[in-house]
């Protein structure tokens, strides 16, 4: 009986394991906890590409994802490659200085999003061992001077053009349009709103179109493009296909020279008309958002770099005649008072070197040899999906 138990239990285990069993990679399971996990990273490291993403698409893309890193392992493992914890460390902090990140600031991010560090770290265990296994692969690369020119004339041209991020609501008619424009401005979310009623094939992914050059809707709407500044909703826009109504993300001014100059900006506010001469009287920003927080809206008060083509005109207009250290304010708007201060100036190449092009042209024929290595992989393995 106590035998007959047993068997009972295994077989209950089993069955819950196949369930959850999504693939095999060369005799390697992959489960269904593996796949929600990555997913939950992919998500984190990319919202915008995949927070609008079905369920369904995003954990075919985290089981994608995980096949191959499976089968870069495998390789790495075969031939007795291996990768230290100091060097993940080291490449995770790499990472973060990517991004803008303090140390540590990829970590804070996931656990704001539930999602165990040792994920990222198996994700970058893989990577590494994989570009290990490329490079001893490589020949000698070589790029030619007129390789690194051409490349240089490209990034030239590209950066002399403005260039603008937007979503996108298409309907067909203006009753249509004014109606989602009202649900718009009363707070309604843009991305749920395309999804909804949006004509475009864009709606699938919340209205997200991408980086437009200032005519991809033609000329008299390049001209509102380069008249509006980021955040902000458009009104109906006629078109040849119905209606436009188009959510600035980003733009970038376009650029003529090698370097751009950027502003670190200190702000705040406040919400009533409570004296404001400590905050008028302040010297630097250190004092200016003491007295911020003191006076004002704590909650409200930032401080970071920004490209000032990225600010209103008005408000661009207003810090550029001041002076660092200056207080610009009080602005009125809707919700109260604002203030602003430069904290600092600084000039920042934009254009890269002639020596970072031929990195980057190097770096470009390494990934397409690991692009055909992975793929040689993919022919020769065993790969099961449940």
């Amino acid at each position: 009986m106590k035998f007959l138990t047993v068997l009972l239990m295994l077989s209950t285990v089993f069955s819950v394991q196949a369930a959850d069993l999504k693939a095999i990679v060369n005799d390697a399971p992959i489960f269904e906890t593996e796949v929600s996990a990555r997913a939950a990273l992919l998500k984190a490291q990319q919202p915008n590409v995949y927070q609008n993403m079905s369920t369904k698409e995003l954990n075919k893309r985290a089981l994608d994802n995980l096949v191959e890193e499976y089968l870069k392992v495998q390789k790495s493992q075969a031939l007795g490659m291996k990768v230290s914890e100091k060097e993940i460390d080291s490449a995770i902090a790499h990472l973060e200085q990517q991004n803008g990140f303090s140390e540590g600031g990829l970590k804070r991010l996931l656990d704001e999003q539930n999602v165990p560090m040792k994920n990222l770290r198996q994700q970058v265990y893989a990577d590494l061992v994989w570009l290990t296994y490329v490079r001893s692969k490589a020949p000698q690369i070589t790029i030619p001077d007129s390789a690194v020119n051409v490349r240089m004339e490209k990034i030239r041209s590209e950066m002399a053009k403005a260039t603008f991020t937007v979503g996108e609501i298409q309907l067909p008619t203006l009753e249509e349009a004014q109606n989602v424009w009202g649900q718009l401005q009363e707070g309604a979310s843009f991305s749920e709103m395309a999804k909804k009623y949006s004509r475009s094939k864009t709606a699938k992914s919340g209205g997200y179109v991408g980086v437009i050059s200032p005519n991809h809707y033609g000329e008299e709407i390049a001209l509102i493009l380069k008249e509006m500044p980021v955040g902000q909703l458009s009104r109906p826009l006629m078109t040849k296909d119905g209606y436009l109504l188009l959510y600035m993300v980003d733009k970038k001014a376009a650029i003529t020279s090698d370097s751009v100059d950027l502003w670190e900006l200190s702000q705040g506010g406040m919400t009533n008309d409570s004296d404001t001469q400590a905050i008028l009287a302040s010297k630097n920003c250190e004092d200016f958002m003491k007295a911020l927080r003191i006076h004002g809206v704590a909650d409200s008060v930032q401080r970071g770099w920004t490209d000032p083509y990225q600010l209103p005109k008005e408000l661009q207009s207003m810090l550029e005649d001041k002076a660092v250290g200056e207080v610009l304010g009080p602005v009125r708007v809707p919700q109260g008072k604002l203030f602003f201060m430069k904290c600092q100036v600084k000039k920042q190449r934009v254009l890269p070197t002639k020596a970072e092009i031929k990195e980057q042209l190097e770096i470009e024929q390494m990934e397409h040899l690991a692009k055909r290595l992975l793929n040689a992989e993919k022919r020769e393995a065993v790969i099961e999906y449940k």
